[in-house]
């Protein structure tokens, strides 16, 4: 029986391998010289036992019709569900994107609004709520096509997006066919507690990405830094527990994310001209107490091993370590465990 917690679905993400795919580095001499593509994502994927994997559908080999139909019969040959990984959206690219996805049998789509990170709204051209009016205009305008092909599409809080704005978001689309995908930890990038954000969005939630981050102070504010699941500051259970009750179905794919830090600038004035809504201290009190039970202590050096400059082999080495142990640690998770890759 491949990979679940309670009823939820495991599965990877290519973005647990940002160097090994291809993406990190892109355009550079430090980008990988023999980039995992989605087939072999696919067989990584069998070999975890993992229920789903989701793509970009660039990284398939054949991204003709016949292609991906081909791509489908190996995913379900192996008894492994589809999520395809989508960029930033606008009109053409859903358009081109879901009849792809359809073939593909995916029945979620994630996808961006932005790609905004850092939470750093205040820095968007042209105003944060602005661009979120016209984007979820795009949707709306989305919404036929993904219920003709039956496919959820479901946005990422991808550092730019807070549970308001998600909210904000299914609610004026409507529908069956727009739901969240929610990246665990990321809340913490616009001041929000992870599990307070999770149960704040509650059955909007149909694909979740999971990752762990550590949390290292600055005099602006503090940054995080990937890390593999169960060794951060995300309460893995209690997320879980929290999909359990509102989301039982929703699709959790390992997504370990960038191999560089994010720094998030809460302490700097500047920062909160993004977030009209008035903040007061019983607003932050999560955040803050989440933040005083969770810094990493000053001595330890944040910087990965990308941030160091490190070989490739080294590189390859910390994104296939972290995807292991992080295998381990889910597999604790799941009642009568009893070891095994």
């Amino acid at each position: 029986m491949s990979l679940h917690i309670g009823q939820n679905p495991i599965g990877l993400a290519a973005y647990s391998f940002p160097w090994r795919c291809g993406f990190a580095g892109a355009g550079s001499d430090r980008v990988c010289a023999r980039p995992y593509d989605a087939h072999a994502l696919l067989e990584l994927a069998s070999y975890y036992n993992m229920a789903t994997v989701e793509i970009p559908v660039d990284i398939i080999r054949d991204q003709s019709d016949i292609g991906l139909a081909e791509f489908r019969r190996r995913a379900d040959s192996l008894g492994i569900n589809i999520v395809v990984d989508g960029a930033v959206i606008d009109q053409a690219m859903l358009t081109a994107l879901l009849p792809k996805a359809a073939i593909l049998g995916a029945k979620v789509v994630r996808v961006m609004l932005s790609g905004m990170l850092e939470g750093a709204r205040a820095t968007f051209p042209g105003g944060w709520d602005a661009h979120l009016a016209r984007q979820i205009a795009v949707l709306k305008a989305s919404r036929t096509l993904a219920e003709h092909h039956d496919i959820v599409i479901a946005p990422e809080n991808h550092q730019d997006l807070d549970s308001h704005d998600l909210i904000r978001m299914c609610d004026e689309v409507g529908g069956r066919h727009i739901g969240v995908t929610l990246d665990a930890v990321n809340p913490l990038a616009v001041a929000e507690e992870p599990i307070a954000f999770a149960r704040a969005l509650g059955s909007r939630i149909v694909n979740v990405h999971l990752k762990d981050y550590t949390i290292h102070l600055t005099s602006e504010g503090y940054r995080l830094v990937r890390c593999a699941l169960g060794h951060g500051v995300l309460d893995v259970p209690a997320l879980f527990a929290v999909l359990a009750e509102v989301a039982p179905r929703a699709t959790c794919n390992i997504e370990l994310a960038a191999i560089n830090a994010r720094h998030i600038r809460v302490w700097t004035p500047e920062w909160w001209h993004g977030y009209p809504r008035p903040y007061s201290p019983a607003t932050l009190q999560p955040l803050l107490a989440y933040l005083a039970q969770h810094v990493s202590s000053a001595a330890v050096d944040w910087r990965t091993p990308w941030e160091q400059g490190a070989d490739a082999v080294s590189l390859g080495a910390y994104e296939e370590s972290q995807c292991a142990q992080s295998v381990v640690y889910l597999r604790s998770l799941m009642p009568h465990h009893t070891g095994g890759r």
